[in-house]
């Protein structure tokens, strides 16, 4: 396989794309959506527009560090796969010590983000910068490496919860409740099955250098896993549409999520694109969260 969402191509010049694509900056809407679906779906209505400015701003810093992080502790691994070799830090067109500096400075910035958001926000961020950061390290001791990637997405639509209901309630256990858990297992689901359209082409070359995922204890069978736990997310996300009250937009906008990655699994088992398959994941998320607000907006009474 020759798809890399992260590789440079031998013509790339400029260090503005470059680091567009060290970070991969298109992914930013796998998860965007989703924070914005656990805003507007904890309260049933829309948060300031402060709110959602520090929501954007706190996933970006967040997902740089931990986008950063991911190249550099992989940095030989990807060194020594042929799929990965063009990588901005492999080839160096990145270097070793402004990877480091990104990190410091976007975890610095996220926290502070946090702390502008509510307090409870700012008291979890430390949990949630490990769950990040940790990620690329799981893949060394197990297979369950997937849903802990797949748990990064679930937490967007946590903290986009939680950024909203935390200008409105003083206790954590009431913003415990409050988020929309549906949703957040859900896009769990969700992101465990495209995080396989990544690890399946790698299977063989995980396997070598000891590298665990469930494209390599499954074998054959992972596409089948994939596209098992996106079915169950689809059957979730309904069932949190009809749970918080959300209406034809909202589910409309779910089922056509659910066709869009029916269309990415037929891509990834019917004409071995897992290029396109991982792509299409993003075009679902934006269709879903987009789905979700405009229902949310469209039920408030004016």
């Amino acid at each position: 396989m020759s798809w890399d969402p992260g590789g440079l191509n031998k013509n790339t010049r400029s260090k503005f794309y470059v680091i567009l694509r060290f970070l991969r900056i298109e992914q930013t809407f796998f998860s965007l959506p989703m924070a914005y679906l656990g805003a507007f779906v904890a309260i049933k209505g829309i948060s300031p527009i402060s709110t959602l400015i520090l929501i954007f701003l706190a996933l970006f810093f967040l997902r740089t560090a931990g986008m950063t992080n991911d190249n550099l502790a992989d940095v030989e691994i990807d060194a020594k796969n042929p799929r990965t070799k063009n990588r901005p830090l492999v080839t160096g067109a990145i270097k070793i010590s402004e990877a480091k500096a990104m990190i410091t400075t976007s975890l610095i910035l996220f926290f502070i983000t946090s702390y502008f958001v509510n307090i409870w926000a700012f008291i979890l961020s430390p949990i949630v910068a490990i769950i990040v950061m940790s990620y690329p390290y799981m893949k060394r001791y197990t297979a369950f490496a997937n849903y802990h990637l797949a748990s990064i997405q679930g937490l967007a639509v946590f903290s986009g919860a939680v950024a909203v209901l935390g200008l409105y309630y003083n206790s954590l256990v009431q913003i415990l409740l409050k988020v929309p858990w549906f949703f957040v297992i859900g896009t769990i689901l969700w992101a465990a099955g495209f995080d396989l359209y990544n690890h399946i082409p790698d299977a063989e070359f995980d396997k070598e250098m000891g590298l665990h995922s469930f494209a390599v204890v499954l074998g054959r069978w992972a596409l089948t896993f994939a596209g098992l736990n996106q079915l169950f997310s689809v059957v979730l996300d309904l069932l949190g549409d009809l749970y918080y009250g959300l209406g034809p937009i909202a589910i409309f906008a779910t089922i056509l999520h659910g066709l869009i990655m029916a269309y990415a699994y037929y891509l990834a088992s019917q004409k071995n694109d897992f290029g396109r398959a991982f792509y299409y994941n993003i075009y679902s998320s934006i269709v879903l969260g987009l789905g979700a607000d405009i229902d949310v907006v469209l039920g408030i009474p004016f």
